[in-house]
This record gives C-alpha cells, sequence and structure tokens, in this order.
C-alpha cells in the first residue's frame, strides 16, 4: 500500500512540473516596449 501512494504522489509530481514546463514554453513572457509609457515631452 505504501508503494501504491509513493507512486501516486511521485506521479502528481511529475504531472505537475510537466505542466508547469509546458505552460512555461507555450506562453514566454511579453518583452516590454523599449518606448516610454507616456509621452511627457521635453521635461
Amino acid at each position: 500500500m505504501l508503494r501504491v501512494f509513493a507512486a501516486l504522489i511521485a506521479g502528481a509530481v511529475l504531472a505537475v512540473g510537466a505542466s508547469v514546463a509546458v505552460v512555461n514554453v507555450a506562453s514566454p513572457t511579453p518583452k516590454p516596449p523599449d518606448r516610454p509609457l507616456y509621452n511627457y515631452g521635453s521635461r
């Protein structure tokens, strides 16, 4: 019974790790634009 619980916990950890990796690869963080957000003119 202990082996079953250990296998379930290991499978859950691997599944969470794989899903996090897939989400990070599928949607990379957007780069901020190279221009200021507001144009304050010459101030």
